[in-house]
C-alpha cells in the first residue's frame, strides 16, 4: 500500500538557503536530504490503491489563488528541553491555513480523519532516534533564531507517496494539483 501525504513543494534556491543550516554543531542525527524538503499539510499514511485514487480525484477540487510563503526561524519537537526533530518554521498565515483547511476538506470527503493535534507548518530539517539530552540543541537553535528566507510563490501542491529505505525515504508525486493565479 502506498504511503501518501499531501505537501508544498520548495524552489531549488530555498532548499539550497535551507541546507546551508547543516553543521557539526548538533548532536549526530538524520539530517533530511534535498528531496525531503517540503511543507507537509497533510500525512495521510498508508492507503489503499483505490482509496488513493480517490484522493487524487479530490485534491483536483481545491480552487484557491496563489500565495506568498515566508520560511523563517528554527525550533525543536517536542517543545521541552529533549528534541527528536529539529524543524525550520513557516509563517502560518490566513493562505496557508486555507489551503491545509481545503485539502483537509477535499480528503475528509473521501474518508480520511484529519489529524487533531493543531497545524504547525514547518520544515523538519533532522531527526533524532532518541531524544537528546538537556540543552544539546540549545546553542544551535540559540544561533539560527534570526534565520529566514525570502518569501516566494506556492502556485501548486501536490499528493506524494513515500517509500520507507534504508538510507532514507524515497518520494514520489502522484498528483499535482495548481492553484489559480488572480
Amino acid at each position: 500500500m502506498p504511503r501518501l501525504f499531501v505537501a508544498i513543494d520548495l524552489p531549488e534556491e530555498t532548499k539550497d538557503q535551507i541546507l546551508g543550516l547543516r553543521e557539526d554543531d548538533l548532536p549526530p542525527g538524520r539530517w533530511a536530504g534535498r528531496e525531503a524538503l517540503h511543507l507537509t499539510l497533510h500525512f495521510i499514511g498508508e492507503t489503499p490503491e483505490k482509496q488513493a485514487r480517490r484522493y487524487m480525484q479530490a485534491l483536483q477540487r481545491v480552487d484557491l489563488p496563489d500565495f506568498a510563503l515566508q520560511i523563517g526561524g528554527v525550533g525543536q519537537f517536542p517543545v521541552d528541553d529533549r528534541p527528536r526533530v529539529i524543524w525550520v518554521g513557516v509563517r502560518n498565515t490566513s493562505a496557508l491555513r486555507a489551503l491545509h483547511e481545503a485539502a483537509g476538506r477535499a480528503l475528509q470527503n473521501q474518508g480520511f480523519r484529519q489529524e487533531q493535534r493543531r497545524f504547525h507548518p514547518h520544515i523538519t530539517l533532522m531527526r533524532f532516534k532518541k531524544p537528546l539530552r538537556r540543552g544539546l540543541a540549545s546553542r544551535w537553535l540559540q544561533a539560527h533564531l534570526d534565520f529566514h528566507i525570502e518569501s516566494f510563490s506556492v502556485r501548486e501542491f501536490a499528493l506524494y507517496e513515500s517509500q520507507l529505505r534504508p538510507g532514507g525515504a524515497v518520494y514520489t508525486k502522484r498528483g499535482v494539483y495548481a492553484l489559480a493565479t488572480p
